[in-house]
């Protein structure tokens, strides 16, 4: 009897620049990560890649994306994730909607929820379906951020308190 799954190569996926993040973040060395790169570092493809793996290794959690203008969003970190869910061949196990702007994992419930931070008090708001909190938070394009005061405050909102988050 023979398998019909192909099977994903990560080094088809991410660059390497990121293999060694990938490493620390799979083995729970690290639980945060800002990486850098301009226009066609494969940064974003990596985040987006990891964001999902990470999901799939820890079912009880969701995911929060992130970018400080939310009208940015839809064809940028959604697209992005859409491409990961894509290439890791879990197309037929997610149900993305534009409105709301989400990815949901069907075999768990999970989200990955999109906000832009134009308000950022909404995040505090966030009713998820199972868990309390948000256990990854990307933020995209950091250098549009005020700063680490309103880094501070969305994590706050977000991870309420949970032990460990992958920001």
């Amino acid at each position: 009897m023979t398998s019909n799954k192909k099977r994903i190569r990560l080094s088809e996926i991410i660059g390497p620049a990121f293999y060694e993040t990938h490493k620390l973040i799979d083995m729970g060395v690290i639980d945060e990560a800002v990486e850098a790169g301009g226009r066609a570092s494969l940064k974003s493809s990596y985040v987006g890649t990891e964001l999902v793996l990470q999901l799939l290794k820890h079912p009880d959690c969701h995911a929060l994306v992130t970018r400080q203008v939310g009208d940015t969003m839809r064809d940028s970190v959604y697209a992005q994730i859409l491409w990961a869910i894509d290439k890791l061949g879990l197309t037929t196990k997610f149900k993305c909607t534009q409105s709301p702007l989400q990815c949901t994992y069907t075999p768990t419930g999970q989200r990955i929820l999109f906000r832009g931070l134009d308000d950022p008090q909404k995040i505090k708001s966030i009713k998820l379906p199972f868990g309390k909190y948000f256990k990854y938070v990307w933020f995209e394009e950091l250098d549009e951020f005020a700063g680490e005061g309103e880094i501070e405050n969305v994590l706050d909102s977000a991870i309420r308190g949970g032990k460990a988050a992958l920001c």
